[in-house]
């Protein structure tokens, strides 16, 4: 497995994340804001500027993480502009960038939302799921807290009910936390199949029970359960996602903690991350 990073996890700066992560030992990134906002919707000297350091750094840009589908079925006239513009955005930063991968989310749940709305979302993720095939791509859906997608199980069962092999998953065992599921063994269990990308970062639940990121192994996540799991299967980028401040440090953190934890527990089997 290659250790990546999200970059706006170091920086907005693409120049001082790729700096700082390169310093780490670590030249793969996940591309998802700029100082201009989310992709693909950024400047385009800032896209230029991406392309440059990647070339001269020799870098391996592992996905573009999307704003698609971060809105509600509510959001008619972001989504016809979504559907009809961003997506094609999105393959074409992704070419120029050099990956195949293209996260995506699954809508926003609103107050009383039908449950038969769950129809339309399958629709529309199915159609998305062909364009991206047919264009060459792959479409990875992020579970987070308040989607459709929130947690591993409900992940899985969208998932298979499109069947698509251009449609999968990017999991994020912390967001199935704050989802109020099990992430390992649990979530993980049931999309395990579907997995191609790890979104790595802790969690744990206060007092209030409001939900606290944190740096791996400060948190309530059994993390090395879920490395030793995906050790032994074929995924190939585990990215720091890091969401706690200072960001700086808490990245510099995790990525020394993975480190740590791969060489303590897996190394003897012959597991390791790069």
């Amino acid at each position: 497995m290659e250790l990546a990073i999200s970059s706006s996890e170091i920086s907005l700066d693409f120049v001082e994340a790729v700096e700082a992560g390169l310093e780490w030992g670590v030249d793969h990134f996940e591309l998802s804001r700029l100082h201009s906002g989310r992709v693909p919707m950024v400047a385009l000297d800032e896209i230029q500027t991406v392309c440059k350091t990647i070339e001269a750094y020799n870098l391996k840009i592992t996905a573009i993480s999307t704003g698609l589908f971060t809105i509600s079925l509510k959001d008619e006239e972001i989504l016809k502009r979504q559907l009809e513009e961003t997506i094609y955005d999105s393959f074409r930063l992704a070419e120029k960038v050099s990956t195949r991968n293209v996260i995506i989310h699954s809508f926003k749940r609103y107050h009383e939302e039908p449950s038969s709305n769950y129809i339309q979302i399958v629709h529309i993720l199915g159609r998305m799921a062909s364009l991206a095939e047919k264009y060459g791509f792959r479409l990875l859906v992020e579970n987070d807290i308040g989607y459709w997608c929130d947690t591993g199980d409900n992940t899985a069962k969208l998932l298979e009910e499109i069947n698509s092999r251009a449609l999968i998953a990017a999991w994020d065992p912390a967001n199935a936390f704050a989802s109020g599921e099990i992430p390992y063994p649990y979530g993980f269990l049931a999309v395990r199949k579907y997995i191609a990308i790890v979104h790595v970062r802790d969690a744990r639940l206060l007092h209030n029970r409001q939900i606290q990121w944190v740096p791996v192994g400060m948190g309530e996540i059994d993390w090395p359960g879920q490395l030793q799991a995906l050790a032994k299967m074929d995924i190939p980028y585990l990215t720091i996602e890091t969401q706690c401040q200072p960001l700086y440090e808490c990245t510099r953190s995790n990525v020394e903690q993975l480190q740590n934890l791969f060489y303590e527990n897996y190394s003897n089997e012959g597991f390791m991350i790069r």
